[in-house]
């Protein structure tokens, strides 16, 4: 296990969440899901899966959750760090970006609720640049645009103060 959030409180302690993440484990190492998502009901939640290299990526809700939007925050998150990263998730990668890869969960899911599923607006925000990828805080303040207006504002300002 690299991760793992538990939103609700569905297990009493961390040996019953291991427990469950063994078996859940043992249940879905065999199966091929290196293309796309796999969906399983499992101790009567639905799960979503997804393998990539030597790390397994599952998002898990409960039984009456819509399995469309778990895929979607699968493949959300497995998007996003893949272009962080600029390769396929592997453990190693993971571990060396460990912060990358709790950004990336943070921006995907608040509380158990999802709040994104587009990989690109996750990257931006976990980039920490806006939503639409242009670059927030100080170095957004001085791009040569905005220099420029700056000191067109400037010589206006010290034009109409000389002819005062």
């Amino acid at each position: 296990r690299i991760i793992s959030r538990y939103y609700k409180g569905e297990f009493a302690s961390l040996a019953e969440e291991t427990a469950f993440e063994k078996k859940l484990s043992d249940k879905t190492i065999r199966t091929n899901a290196k293309n796309e998502a796999e969906i399983v009901m499992f101790d009567n939640m639905v799960t979503v899966y997804r393998n990539s290299a030597d790390v397994w990526f599952y998002v898990i809700g409960h039984h009456a959750e819509n399995e469309l939007i778990l895929v979607a925050a699968l493949t959300a998150l497995y998007d996003a760090l893949t272009s962080v990263l600029r390769q396929a998730p592997d453990k190693r990668a993971l571990m060396d970006n460990f912060d990358v890869l709790l950004l990336c969960i943070d921006e995907l899911c608040d509380g158990g609720v999802i709040l994104e599923t587009d990989p690109t607006t996750i990257v931006n925000r976990a980039g920490m640049k806006g939503s639409d990828g242009a670059p927030t805080g100080p170095e957004a303040a001085f791009t040569e645009q905005s220099f420029n207006n700056m000191f067109a504002s400037a010589r206006e300002q010290l034009a109409r103060s000389l002819l005062k």
